[in-house]
């Protein structure tokens, strides 16, 4: 049975929000191979379809240059006219459909991603990268090429060195999968079908990041193919400065990420707790949480809620709930929560244990199998499903006082609702630990000293895009605008945001200077650039 946005959004099936909107980016279940010979093909059509393009110093018909591509690839070039042109331009959020790339390069090899660079360097067009296709903002499509690398999806284990190299096409479910085998994880997302490359370029926040770091801390080395079409690594001694910038500066604008290298960390049972609350306790339990979750054990990650399901949802008004995970036994667990529970009286409460992976399946809403933690279209037996949303993001520094609160708690009654929109609200993630141990110019992720993160969240029905997303959107851009006299102005990028304004300061802070010298050095040419892209 598929789930749907609205199973994830009412109450008593708190957790499975998370699934389709966090990171917090694989198929070790490889994408379904096309035979060699269909591999090098490319759409006849094409030419007609998207007429010409200038290239090399004449005029060539685009066909005729992408079958020019094509040859030699292990990967194939999709474009237009050809029938999987439109699922291979899809990313997640349906809200992108009407993007329409000048062709998808499906690469399989490091050898893929410089070819295909090249090519669209020498012809004036914008090469776009695209691992798990979850930007926020439809970065990862255009209509430029783009390089997509989710055949570059093998996990490499090495059990001396206690390493993992994953390829950046990989997606966080078939990474946890594959390492859940030998008893060990990575810090990561828990969004299945994210991408390992965006993920870690930006930073990644996750479940187990108090106590482990984010997914770019545990990063020991990266390989990335550059705007001059060539392979190179990165580490702490061999080009240290692209390995900090590839540690939280944000994904697509150095070069195409092609594979990582991480630590790894011994990970079998976790304790999972999933607590709700009715709406009149929403300021008493919200203010408990952030006293209390930022100083927590470091196992404990720990997510404070405020939803309002609208229509759809099983409970009349707004819920208030808190979820977390916790890398230790279940009664170290039990005793960690007594500061919450001490709130106010819930009125449902749970613990339980279960392997890691388990728990990674729980939270996506898929625990049957691995398969289910997909899209249909991406392994056979999938089951989740695409759905349009907006976020946009905050840190929060100091406790935040009762007129803060009391300003949440009126735009979560404020959400328009109506037949077509799912849901909406914020979500609170507790910092702390071990990602507020590092300093914030040691990595190019420089959020370190915040209490906790917020992210507002609205979804509606992909097919009801005319009706739902207008009201949803300035909802939520004033529930956003309302909470400024209250947040730190700070934003994560990989919540990334076209609406924000001074993006360069709210991503980067202090380190947008190092990101600056990092793209001219390794993109003087500002190959790789988008709306948000760091500058050169």
């Amino acid at each position: 049975m598929r789930r749907t946005p609205r199973d994830a959004l009412v109450a008593g099936d708190i957790g499975r929000w998370l699934r389709q909107w966090r990171e917090t980016t694989v198929p070790i279940p490889r994408r379904e191979f096309l035979r060699r010979a269909g591999q090098a093909a490319v759409t006849v059509g094409a030419a007609s379809q998207l007429g010409w393009l200038q290239g090399c110093g004449r005029s060539t018909s685009t066909g005729s240059a992408l079958r020019a591509l094509a040859d030699g690839m292990d990967g194939r070039v999709v474009a237009p006219g050809d029938p999987r042109y439109g699922q291979a331009s899809q990313l997640f959020d349906p809200r992108f459909d009407d993007a329409r790339p000048l062709a998808v390069a499906e690469c399989l090899s490091s050898s893929d991603v410089e070819r295909a660079v090249r090519w669209a360097t020498a012809h004036g067009i914008r090469p776009i990268p695209r691992s798990g296709g979850h930007s926020y903002a439809g970065y990862s499509t255009g209509d430029g090429l783009v390089i997509d690398v989710t055949g570059l999806n093998r996990v490499s284990i090495d059990r001396n060195r206690k390493t993992a190299t994953i390829g950046a096409g990989s997606r966080l479910i078939d990474v946890y999968s594959a390492l859940s085998a030998h008893g060990v994880a990575i810090p990561a997302g828990s969004c299945p079908t994210v991408g390992v490359a965006g993920l870690t370029l930006g930073g990644g926040v996750g479940l187990s990041s108090r106590k482990l770091g984010l997914t770019s801390d545990q990063l020991m080395a990266a390989e990335l193919v550059t705007a001059s079409g060539q392979t190179v690594t990165c580490d702490a001694r061999t080009r240290p400065e692209l390995f900090w910038a590839c540690r939280g500066g944000g994904g697509g604008n150095f070069g195409v990420a092609t594979s990582f290298t991480f630590r790894l960390y011994p990970v079998k049972r976790v304790a999972i707790y999933q607590t709700q609350w009715s709406w009149e306790h929403a300021a008493a339990v919200f203010d408990a949480w952030q006293r209390w979750a930022p100083t927590a054990p470091d196992e404990l990650f720990s997510i404070c809620k405020f939803n309002n399901g609208g229509p759809r949802a099983k409970s009349p008004q707004p819920v208030v709930t808190s979820f977390g995970q916790y890398l230790g036994p279940e009664h170290e667990l039990a005793t960690a929560l007594g500061p919450l529970l001490a709130s106010a009286p819930p009125t449902s409460h749970q613990i339980s244990t279960m392997s890691f992976l388990d728990a990674q399946r729980f939270w996506a809403g898929c625990e049957g199998s691995v398969p289910q933690c997909h899209l249909p279209n991406q392994v056979r037996g999938g089951t989740l499903d695409r759905w349009a949303y907006k976020a946009k993001s905050d840190y929060v520094a100091a406790a935040l006082p009762p007129a803060a609160i009391d300003t949440m708690i009126r735009w979560v009654e404020a959400w328009p609702g109506g037949a077509d929109a799912m849901g909406g609200g914020i979500q609170m993630d507790s910092y702390g630990g071990a990602i507020n141990r590092v300093a914030p110019n040691a990595t190019a992720f420089v959020h370190r000293d915040s209490l906790f993160s917020c992210q507002y969240l609205a979804f509606w029905l992909p097919s009801q895009v005319a009706s739902a997303e207008g009201p949803s959107l300035q909802w939520i851009d004033s529930f956003y605008g309302a909470m400024r006299p209250y947040v730190s102005g700070f934003a994560y990028q990989n919540y990334i945001d076209p609406d924000l304004g001074d993006w360069l300061h709210a991503y980067y802070g202090s380190n947008l200077t190092g990101l600056t010298d990092v793209k001219r050095a390794y993109d003087p040419g500002d190959v790789f650039r988008f709306a948000q892209s760091i500058p050169v």
